[in-house]
């Protein structure tokens, strides 16, 4: 934090910098304009890689959680329950099991029963809830002794589709950080090319500095500068709009599924924050590389 408080002091520290080169022509909302439309792109790629690996880890670790469904008449269900409980006690890899209360079955069935359905009125199975642990379950051996020995269990092992998911999920984060990636160098480039069309057009103005005595390091830190402060406006302005965008997806897309779900955690806000602080290193090199290319063709 301290260096970028630094970086935005330099930027600004020296008035007569700022003056030297013209405020007006196109060149400056070139400038910003192209900064505020990558960073707008930068961000949004960043937080949907984000949350494509946040979302991945939550769903890894909810489907940790497999579930033993025992249906059996009444007199005889809950006797089944403490036999299954305690084989799965026995049972290695397996971190906890947890009898599913009636509340927690309501909550699972209310989207499709309503709130006011009366659960308790119908016989339901008992639902024991598995948790495993880091080395997994042996999830064939579990159902071959749950069959010799309760043949009304049903094991639902979640593993068999969690890993796909995994797998889809990282990809999807590793292909949004490679699009990061791709609009950074895209916006090097158009930087590049805004800082020299924006030199293009003040070589009047690099002749006349010269002329004057002004040293290339005078020059080339006015320029620096400049640049630099409206990239920096530019792409917090993009950074700003993209934040926006992807506050109010949850806001406009109720009841639609996964977009229910695009909601950014506090370190992704942190990432997504030093966007322009980055924009704004990157036009410091960018310019200063151009500014001097510039002054050498001069001489």
């Amino acid at each position: 934090m301290h260096f970028l408080f630094m970086l935005w002091k330099a930027i600004l520290n020296n008035r007569e910098h700022l003056q030297v080169v013209p405020n007006t022509g196109f060149t400056k909302w070139l400038t910003t304009f192209t900064a505020g439309a990558m960073s707008f792109l930068a961000v949004v790629g960043l937080a949907f890689s984000l949350i494509c690996s946040d979302l991945s880890n939550e769903w890894g670790e909810s489907l940790k959680n497999s579930s033993l469904r025992l249906s059996a008449p009444t007199d005889l269900l809950e006797k089944q329950t403490n036999m299954a409980l305690a084989i799965l006690e026995q049972t290695s890899g397996v971190e906890s099991a947890r009898l599913v209360g009636i509340g927690a079955k309501k909550k699972l069935l209310e989207p499709w029963l309503g709130v006011d359905f009366p659960l308790e009125a119908i016989a339901m199975p008992a639902l024991i809830e598995i948790r495993e642990t880091e080395a997994g379950v042996d999830y064939e051996g579990l159902r071959l002794r749950l069959s010799a020995e309760l043949p009304s269990a049903s094991l639902d092992n979640h593993s068999e589709w969690r890993r796909p998911i995994e797998v889809v999920s990282k990809l999807v984060s590793q292909l949004g950080m490679f699009t990061v990636i791709l609009i950074i160098l895209s916006s090097i480039s158009m930087v590049t090319m805004a800082s020299n069309a924006a030199l293009s057009a003040n070589v009047k103005v690099l002749r006349v500095l010269r002329l004057v005595g002004a040293f290339d390091t005078f020059i080339v830190t006015a320029f620096v500068r400049i640049f630099t402060l409206r990239v920096f406006l530019g792409s917090l302005t993009g950074t700003v709009c993209a934040g926006l965008v992807l506050f109010l997806i949850p806001t406009f897309s109720e009841n639609l599924g996964i977009l229910d779900v695009v909601r950014l955690e506090i370190k992704d806000t942190i990432y997504i924050a030093c966007v322009p602080f980055l924009f704004a290193i990157i036009s410091i090199f960018v310019t200063r590389n151009a500014v001097k290319s510039s002054l050498k063709r001069l001489v």
